[in-house]
This record gives C-alpha cells, structure tokens and sequence, in this order.
C-alpha cells in the first residue's frame, strides 16, 4: 500500500512539474481574488509538521471568449497564520493568472509573477 502511495504521489508531482513549466510560456491576466477559506496542507506541499494548513483563494478572470477562474493557495502555514491571513487579504485584491490559450479553464498561479501580491508566498498550482 505504502509503494502505490509513494507511486501516485510522484506521478502527481510529475504532472504538476509539466504543467508548471507549460505554463511559463502561457500569457497572462489579471484575476480577481474571492474570499479566502482554510484547507488542509496539500500533501505536495512543504512545510513543517506545525504548517499543516494552507489558505485557498478562489479567484476569476475575464477574456474576451468569457469568465474563467480557479484557486490558489499560499504556502504551508499554521492555522494560526492562515487565520491572520485570511483577515488581511481583502475580496478583490488582484493576482496575476498564467492560462493556457487552447483552454483558458486551465490556469496556474505562478510564485515569481505574484511577488508581494499576497502577505505570504503562492504556493505554484
């Protein structure tokens, strides 16, 4: 059982690493952040064992064929923290979206183009 865990858990961050990478080439738009809610730490994620939450953050955006959104998440935190967070982050605030033009459903958030958007780091989905 621990062997198919470990299997699956590398072929999730293989498909995430291809994705991440596609996704740089992308173009990008601005997106809307909706209200934060509290998650579990996404088992991909690093962090200390105290850090076993993250704030996940719907967010939208507008091209020209439509409305488009997803969620992104802040790096591992403590309840604590992500608490804190979700007090400081106000409904709105804009984040930067890569998406992929043949799909524009498919969207990443990318950590170096959302520096200093968020009070903490983007956790790249």
């Amino acid at each position: 059982m621990i062997l198919w865990d470990w299997f699956f858990r590398m072929q999730r961050r293989k498909k995430r690493e291809e994705l991440l990478v596609a996704a740089r080439t992308w173009p990008s738009a601005t997106a809307k952040l909706l209200p934060g809610v509290l998650v579990d730490k996404d088992e991909l994620a690093e962090g200390t064992v105290a850090q076993d939450r993250q704030v996940e953050f719907p967010y939208y955006f507008t091209l020209e064929s439509g409305y488009f959104g997803g969620h992104v998440r802040t790096v591992a935190c403590s309840e604590g923290e992500a608490r804190r967070l979700m007090k400081q982050v106000q409904e709105g605030a804009a984040i930067t979206v890569r998406y992929n033009p043949a799909n524009p459903d498919q969207a990443c958030v990318l950590a170096g183009d959302n520096e200093g958007a968020l009070p903490v780091g983007v956790w790249e989905s």
